[in-house]
């Protein structure tokens, strides 16, 4: 299988990648202390006492093309940039870039050289889900079946759509592969494949990868998806930089159409106008996977701003309730261990759910932003909003 750097994906989550990208445009990573870090991005960065935050992390930010090494100093790359400024690259923008730029082997890690054979595993993933839902009308994959695809038709990931049809249809073939293969050879890859799990129409559940899309609007991300291709550079840090500046901040306008009812969404939900931060917010809030596996597991029907009953006050309608999403209008959906995490999620009647989005959109114009900074200044924005409410609690 694909290497990958296992035991971190605390902070493969792109608000972690964002607070680490903005460091690393004003620091050296390479001699940052662990207290200096922590002071800057929340993040704990723990390792032994003899082994300094480079020598634990460097391959997070180098498999996330956020730093290449340049004259002994740890050097941001464009995509550090990017990321570092709030509201110019959403979570997917970003992760699919990365999924097209992400090779087996890496350059990140020992074992690249320029004239190895790459494939793109990654890449092979998205387009094997994208293929099995759009042909197959099958949403759900286990992460066994992908795995064992990818070994079994040693596909590189940039072949026509017609040879993953074709994979496809040997799933059953896949899923008893994978399961054979043991946890060691698997468990890097698995831990790349929960950090792409963050795209907006993506869940995982128990090591089961399922998208929220339609037939049509997988075809289109299917067209979309390409490998970053050209010349590699002579060595590994270099390659990395190649790589890191081939990311645009639109890049998104592929993929902006997901959810087919996104960009209309935007006005009604209470947002004034239609950016793509916003477009990405409501692509998770429209999750219907998500939003089914979220009520299993959370039955109340109480909204978290208003506490109205929905069930009592709507007894005829099985769930009035929408969801929220926490975390700035750029993330992603965390995950944590085998499954997506709920912890950023809180239902909101509809009323409440639009009123929230007013609050955003007034808050943000007024800070001259385009999106919150950081995952505390978005809660924090949002518990105001609550202590502001002035209609009646109905609890």
């Amino acid at each position: 299988m694909w290497r990958w750097d296992q035991g971190h994906l605390a902070y493969f989550q792109f608000d972690a990648l964002r607070q680490m990208s903005a460091f690393a445009t004003r620091h050296d990573f390479k001699t940052a202390g662990r207290r200096e870090l922590k002071a800057e991005t929340g993040l704990d960065f723990a390792a032994p006492v003899t082994h300094s935050p480079w020598r634990n992390y460097s391959r997070v930010l180098k498999l996330c093309l956020v730093v290449s090494e340049l004259g002994g100093i740890a050097q941001p790359t464009r995509v550090a940039q990017l990321l570092a400024s709030p509201g110019t690259v959403t979570c997917d923008e970003y992760l699919h870039f990365l999924a097209r730029a992400f090779t087996d082997p890496s350059p990140a890690l020992e074992g690249w050289q320029p004239n190895a054979v790459c494939r793109y595993p990654l890449l092979f993933a998205l387009k094997y889900l994208l293929i099995k839902r759009a042909v197959l009308h099958e949403p759900v994959s286990t992460l066994a079946e992908v795995f064992g695809a990818y070994l079994q038709t040693g596909l590189v990931g940039d072949e026509p759509d017609a040879d993953f049809v074709d994979a496809v249809g040997r799933r059953g073939r896949f899923e008893v592969a994978g399961r054979n293969l043991d946890n060691a050879s698997i468990r890097q890859a698995r831990e790349s494949i929960k950090v792409i799990s963050q795209i907006s129409y993506l869940h995982l559940e128990n090591l089961r990868i399922v998208l929220s899309l339609d037939a049509t609007s997988a075809l289109s991300i299917l067209q979309a998806l390409r490998p970053v291709r050209g010349q590699k550079a002579t060595n590994r840090e270099a390659e990395l930089r190649r790589l890191a500046g081939q990311f645009k901040a639109d890049e998104e306008t592929s993929f902006a159409s997901y959810l087919n009812s996104a960009a209309n969404d935007v006005i009604q939900s209470g947002f004034v106008e239609g950016s793509k931060v916003k477009k990405s917010h409501l692509v998770i809030e429209r999750n219907n996977r998500l939003r089914e596996a979220y009520f299993r597991s959370h039955r109340s029907p109480l909204c978290d701003v208003c506490s109205l009953d929905t069930k009592a006050t709507y007894p005829w309608a099985k769930r009035v309730l929408d969801l929220h999403h926490l975390l700035p209008l750029s993330s992603g959906i965390q995950v944590k261990k085998a499954s997506t995490t709920f912890d950023d999620l809180v239902p909101v009647c509809p009323s409440c759910h639009r009123a929230i989005h007013r609050f955003y959109d007034q808050w943000l114009t007024r800070e001259g932003l385009d999106d919150f900074p950081n995952e505390v200044q978005a809660r924090v924005v949002y518990q105001n909003l609550k202590s502001g409410f002035r209609g009646a609690i109905h609890a």
